[in-house]
């Protein structure tokens, strides 16, 4: 009984102490691991049409990247064609997009261009694309790009905007867009206004020049090419351009005078020869300072790239060097009215000839037939060529 009391009291005396409890702390309950799905092994993620058309990529296709990279992201495995004619195209085009895009450039190399040729699968940021018109690009893109030391086939045009784009046109719709590096130099600080400002011409038909340093206008007719004044339909000369494909001034870098080039072409049974002539007025002669084939395509080498002979066409660009012409550009393919294949052309350099007629030369100012230039006023008077 003692015992038991004893227990009690201890028992009422821890109770009644004046000690606190200590509050409990509840650890937080551990939460489950995060839940992370990757994609099966061996899968891509790729980005879908309609892709980006950028200065320097179609969408994920990257120009200066390894054709290596650029392969590996195709989904079914690459498609390759080998386009090689000796002296006029070499390269390999990996066909991507279901036959969309085209990737240029050696297997064992970097991409040189990347090429768009149809409608659904880019566009640039302003909703340009395959098929728009030629105002549609100089509304949303920006003006074309003009440059007295380049002259190119009116139907490949450069936006202002995007000066590595070269942009395909049939007509008054864009065939093909096409990024690729722009070798030509950059102008830094302000450039001197020319000596001569070339004449606004009045219509397709004519051409703006600075052939004298006077200002000229050149009327392109069917098969000649007439210079007369600005102001003036007083023919000062006339010029045979038998084929032509276009006619343009060049001007070379510190120059006041431009240059007339002529790119024609002639077409035989199973060949196609493109040719650059270049007229420079001296005095009172016009000479000839380029005179040379620039490409010849024959049926069987149309063959070797999977094309008929008439289905293959060159776009030709000039740029002018102080002794010589630059020539690049593009060949095109085409399948029905769609053009299939887009590939770099082999650049050509052209040295131009100099002319220094000996004193008192008797012929010269002197046109084919003997008579005076001045005095060739007709249509029909040629000007004495050398």
């Amino acid at each position: 009984m003692t015992t038991k009391l004893l227990t009690l009291a201890l028992l009422l005396a821890a109770g009644c102490s004046g000690e606190e409890r200590k509050p409990q702390v509840r650890t937080a309950e551990p939460q489950p691991p995060r839940r992370v799905i990757s994609p099966p092994a061996g899968t891509t993620v790729r980005s879908l049409p309609p892709h980006a058309i950028r200065a320097d990529s179609v969408g994920p296709y990257r120009l200066g990247e390894k054709v290596s990279t650029v392969m590996a992201q195709l989904p079914s495995g690459p498609r390759i064609a080998r386009l090689e004619i000796p002296g006029v195209v070499r390269t390999s085009v990996i066909r991507a997009e279901d036959d969309a895009v085209l990737i240029g450039g050696e297997t064992t190399s970097t991409a040189m261009f990347v090429a768009v040729v149809r409608p659904d699968v880019a566009r640039t940021a302003s909703n340009v694309h395959v098929g728009s018109s030629v105002s549609d690009l100089v509304r949303e893109v920006g003006p074309l790009f003009e440059d007295p030391e380049h002259a190119r086939d009116p139907r490949l045009v450069v936006p202002e905007a995007l000066r590595n784009a070269r942009v395909v046109l049939d007509g008054e719709r864009i065939s093909a867009i096409v990024i690729a590096h722009d070798p030509a130099p950059v102008k830094l600080g302000p450039q001197p206004e020319p000596a001569c400002k070339r004449p606004t011409p009045a219509g397709k038909d004519q051409l703006g020049a600075c052939l004298t340093g006077a200002g000229e206008l050149v009327e392109l007719e069917d098969d000649e090419l007439v210079v007369h004044p600005p102001d003036s339909e007083r023919v000062l000369y006339t010029l045979r351009a038998p084929g032509r494909v276009f006619a343009a001034p060049l001007r070379s870098s510190g120059d006041a005078r431009d240059e007339l080039v002529v790119v024609s072409r002639t077409d035989e049974s199973h060949r196609r020869t493109w040719t650059l002539v270049a007229y420079r007025f001296e005095g009172t002669r016009i000479v000839r300072t380029v005179e040379e084939k620039l490409y010849t395509l024959t049926a069987m080498q149309s063959r070797w790239i999977g094309a008929d002979l008439d289905d293959v066409d060159l776009y030709l660009e000039l740029a002018s060097r102080p002794d010589a012409i630059e020539v690049g550009g593009l060949l095109t393919t085409r399948a029905g009215a769609q053009i299939r294949d887009v590939a770099l052309l082999s650049p050509k350099v052209v040295t131009r000839r100099h002319h220094k007629p000996p004193p008192g030369d008797p012929q010269e100012g002197k046109t084919e037939e003997g008579k005076p230039a001045a005095s060739g006023g007709s249509a029909g008077a040629s000007p004495r060529t050398e």
